[in-house]
Parts: C-alpha cells; structure tokens; sequence
C-alpha cells in the first residue's frame, strides 16, 4: 500500500481530526476540523472556529500536526500549510509517516539518560500543570535568549560597561575594530556559558523510555498514582533537548536482587507521562528511532563484516614496538637454543646408547659361532 493510500484510508472525508497549530513561545493549540476533501497528499479541512486566538497564525509553510482517535487506538500525521482560504479552510499537504498512539506508547528502548525527577508533596493535578506551563515557558524563553545572544555576538561588547576593558584581541591598535578588507571578525567568546550546567553532575539512570512514558530504578519508594515531575536530559540531534514532565506512578515494585546488590532498597518504578509537550513526545519517539537505526546498522555492519578484514589495529609507539622486537627476538633464541640441545642429545644418544639384553646375548652367540668357524668377531664385521 502506497503512502497515498494510506492517508485516503486513514484520513477520509467528513472525518473529525483534531489540528495542533504551534504558537510562539514552543507552546501548541489544539483545535479540531472536518476533512472536506482529500487528494493523493493533499487536505482540505475547514477548522472548528473563524477566528482564532491572538497569537495563533496559519502562515504558509507551517507544520501541524493531525490527530484522530485517542491516545489508546489513535493515529497522528505532520501535514504543512500549502494555501489559506476562506472561512478558515485551509489546504495541507501530509507529510511523513502515519504514526499510531500504540506504537508511540510502546516503542521503547534501554539507554543511560540524565534523569531529574522530585518528590513532590504538592498532588493537584490543577497546580502541578499550572507549576509545569510555567516551567516550560521559564525554559523557552531562556533557550530563545541564548539563541539570540548567539546571532547577535557583538551585544556583549555594546552593552558592556564604559569602565570594562576590552580584550585586546577584540580592538584595533588605536581602539577601533580591526578590519582586514573582508569585514567584521568575530571575537572568540571562549566556553559558551549560557547553556545549562545544572546537568553536568547528574548521574544517567539506566532507564527504559517510550513515548508514553519510563521506568527506572529508583531507591526511593513512590505510592502508586503519585504525581511525580520530572525532567529528562535527551541527547537528540542536533541539539540535546529537555523534557519536562509531570507524570503518575503506574506501578513501583522492590527489586530484590538489586537490593542485595546496592546495599539499599531498590524499586522498580513505572512512571507513565501525565502532562508532556506532544512535541517533546515527539522527539522522544524521533531520538528512540534515531538509536534503533544506530543499533541496527552497527549490527548489520558486525555481521557483515566478521568474516572479512580484521580490524584496524591501533597505533603503537616507538618504545612499544622496540619492546615488541626483543621480546620476539628473544623467543626465536630461547626456540633455536632448545632445538640445536635436542638434537646433539638425541645424536649422542644413537651413536652411545647402552645395548639392551637381547642385542647383548646376540652379540655373544654371534661371536661365539664365528670362534667355531675359525674367524675372529673383527673379521665377520
């Protein structure tokens, strides 16, 4: 079945879909919307409502994303704005996969990952969304400064006090930008202390993540359906991503043999996600999918590989290898020294070993016949 296909059979028309429009600021606006017509890739669907809210704009180019169902037998797809009409029915284009809510739930893997979560006494589910919004919004807006701090390299410079001594790499000889005929240089800014160093110290858990939610192994014991906020460290790329979260215990059993190990009481923990970002569950399926196809190539290229070339061997220095020459050296004349002793043993040996009893008595009825017949044992030799 071909990916047209697809969208006709999942997406047909007078189907009710419900359209995440993004807003700025990361956050995402839910609506929902009548699939008027459906062509190969491309929707028309005429949204719920006229006019939307401040702020939420349909611009030409913008990815949405399309959802039916719920989150148990659901399905989603990305689509972009190709034109805008009128009475807000708006053209789209599909775009990638059609990707179930089972497989979001369920396609999980094992990976360390740097894992914050608090133990809160606060159990509102009304209070912690309202902590977690802010959270998020706090977080944005800091990672768009940085962002911008980092398009506009010379605002330090401008906004630094009139009493601050510059660097003399950063000014020309009579305090003028240097200017080579090419245009500005940039200064070297050195580390980049904007990012976050608050993960630098934390430990990765060994954790099994999916895009409904983790587990771990926890020492701390959390009461089944306790609301549990939590941030996740995700090395995705290009950039690493956190992932705030409020979540509610599934289950949290002791696990016996890692309690033996550790010293300490160790439970299993479910943790399943309460409140998350569909985007950042998004990328949590995306980063998942990404270390599979890492996995499976390294596999595929193992497999191939193992019975060709062996590998590279790594580089050895100059004293390693004159110890390696010696030792070799060494051995070949430990080798030929044993070999020349075994064979002047065993040449001393056939030409003096002592004679045995019966070549003795043959030796003696021999001489004693050659007596009778009048010869002499020399002359029968």
């Amino acid at each position: 079945m071909s990916d047209f296909d697809q969208y006709l059979e999942h997406f047909p028309v007078g189907l009710k879909v419900n359209v995440g429009i993004p807003v700025p600021g990361g956050d995402t606006f839910h609506d929902w919307a009548i699939i008027h017509s459906i062509d190969e890739d491309l929707v028309s669907l005429q949204l719920s409502r006229d006019t939307l809210p401040a702020g939420v704009k349909l611009l030409v180019g913008t990815i949405l994303d399309i959802r039916t169902g719920n989150e148990v037998s659901g399905y989603s797809c990305r689509a972009i704005i190709v034109t805008e009409g009128f009475r807000r029915e708006v053209l789209l284009r599909l775009i990638g996969e059609i990707v179930s809510s089972e497989l979001r739930e369920f396609y999980r893997i094992d990976a360390f990952l740097p894992i914050k979560y608090f133990i809160s006494s606060e159990q509102s589910e009304v209070k912690l969304k309202v902590a977690w919004k802010e959270k998020r919004e706090a977080r944005l807006a800091a990672e768009m400064e940085r962002r911008q701090q980092e398009k506009k390299p010379w605002e330090r410079l401008r906004k630094a006090p009139h009493t601050e001594e510059l660097p003399s790499e950063e000014l020309g000889d009579e305090g003028n930008w240097e200017d080579s005929g090419e245009g500005l240089e940039q200064p070297d800014q050195g580390e980049d202390d904007s990012r976050d160093h608050s993960w630098d110290d934390v430990i990765p858990l060994a954790a099994n993540i999916s895009g409904g939610g983790v587990r771990m192994l926890l020492h701390h014991k959390f009461e089944e359906g306790t609301l549990v906020p939590l941030e996740i460290f995700l090395p995705s790329e290009p950039e690493p991503q956190i992932i705030d979260a409020v979540c509610v215990v599934a289950f949290a059993n002791e696990n016996y043999a890692a309690s033996k190990q550790f010293n300490r009481t160790s439970y299993n923990t479910g943790l399943k996600f309460k409140f998350i970002e569909e985007r950042e569950r998004d990328a949590i399926v995306s980063y998942i999918s990404n270390v599979q196809l890492k996995r499976i190539r390294q596999m595929r290229e193992h497999y191939l590989f193992r019975s060709g070339p062996e590998a590279p061997q790594p580089d050895v220095t100059p004293e390693q290898r004159l110890k390696l020459l010696l030792k070799t050296i060494l051995t070949v004349g430990i080798v030929i020294i044993a070999l020349i002793g075994l064979t002047i043993y065993f040449k001393n040996y056939a030409e003096n070993r002592p004679k045995n009893e019966i070549e003795l008595i043959f030796e003696k009825g021999f001489s004693e016949y050659l007596k009778k017949i009048g010869r002499s044992p020399s002359q029968g030799q």
